[in-house]
C-alpha cells in the first residue's frame, strides 16, 4: 500500500525514478526536495497491515501495551459487533460458544515529555477463554462471502441483542449516556476502563463492552481467528493506527 507515499511524492514533485528507488528499498529514506536542495523529506512505505496483524496478536507491536477490558458470555455462539453510538448498526457473526475476553491494544505516539503524546486503540480482540491456539487470521466474511467491517468512533462487543436491550433504557440519549460513562472513568489513566466501559443488562446476566477505537479513519475491517479445527475462537478489529517509529 503506497497510496500515501505517492500522494506526498506528487505534491513535492519527485521523479518516477526516485519513487521507484524508494519503493524498491522498502524502508525509510531521505529525499531531496526537487525545488530546494536545502530541504529533505523523510519518507517510507505505507504500513504493512498484514504484518501488523501478526504483531498485534503476538503482543510484539512496538509502542503499545495490551489491556483486558472484561469478559462477555456468548453461550449461544453469537457475537455482535456494533457502532456503540448506534446499537442497531452492526452485524452478528457465529463463533464458538463460551466466555470471551475483550482485549485492547493501546498504541501510543509521541512523547509524554512533549505536547505530541497520544494514545489510541489500534486493535481490539474478542478471544475465547481459556485461550486457544490460533492458526489462521483471515477476513471475517458473511454468508455471502462479503468481507465484514464496522464504521464509527465508539464500538461494542456484545451477545446478540444485548446492546440493544441495554440501550433501550436510554432512548433518545444513548450517545450522551455512553459519553458520560467514559468521562466517569477518564481519570484512571492506567486502567483499561479509561479506554472502555462494561455495561450490564438489568438482571446482570449479559453485558456489552464499549470502547473508543481508531484514529482519523471511520471504517474498519474485522478478522476471524481460527484454531487448528477451523473453529472461530476470536474476532479482531483493526483500527489502522500506525504508531511505528521512523
Amino acid at each position: 500500500m503506497w497510496s500515501r507515499f505517492r500522494a506526498l511524492a506528487a505534491r513535492i514533485g519527485l521523479s518516477a525514478q526516485t519513487m521507484a528507488e524508494i519503493e524498491a528499498k522498502n524502508d525509510a529514506s531521505l529525499v531531496e526536495d526537487p525545488l530546494n536542495p536545502l530541504v529533505r523529506y523523510r519518507v517510507r512505505p505505507d504500513p504493512d497491515w498484514t504484518e501488523r496483524l501478526g504483531e498485534a496478536w503476538n503482543n510484539s507491536l512496538v509502542n503499545s501495551r495490551r489491556l483486558c477490558a472484561g469478559t462477555i458470555a456468548l453461550t449461544n455462539g453469537l457475537l455482535t459487533i456494533a457502532d456503540g453510538d448506534l446499537p442497531h448498526d452492526g452485524f452478528t457473526t457465529k463463533v464458538n460458544p463460551g466466555e470471551y475476553e475483550i482485549t485492547l491494544i493501546i498504541a501510543h505516539m509521541g512523547d509524554k515529555r512533549t505536547d505530541d503524546y497520544e494514545e489510541h486503540i489500534s486493535h481490539a480482540f474478542a478471544l475465547l477463554q481459556p485461550k486457544h491456539d490460533v492458526v489462521s487470521i483471515s477476513s471475517l466474511m458473511d454468508e455471502h462471502g462479503k468481507e465484514l467491517g464496522i464504521a464509527g468512533r465508539f464500538f461494542a462487543f456484545a451477545g446478540s441483542g444485548v446492546l440493544q436491550e441495554v440501550a433501550g433504557g436510554h432512548a433518545g440519549r444513548w450517545t450522551l449516556r455512553v459519553m458520560d460513562l467514559f468521562r466517569e472513568q477518564a481519570s484512571d489513566e492506567e486502567n483499561a476502563r479509561s479506554k472502555s466501559i462494561r455495561i450490564e443488562n438489568k438482571e446482570g446476566s449479559s453485558a456489552a463492552i464499549l470502547f473508543h477505537g481508531g484514529h482519523s479513519r471511520g471504517d474498519y475491517p474485522a478478522y476471524r481467528l481460527a484454531d487448528a479445527e477451523d473453529r472461530t475462537v476470536g474476532v479482531m478489529l483493526d483500527f489502522f493506527v500506525d504508531n511505528r517509529p521512523w
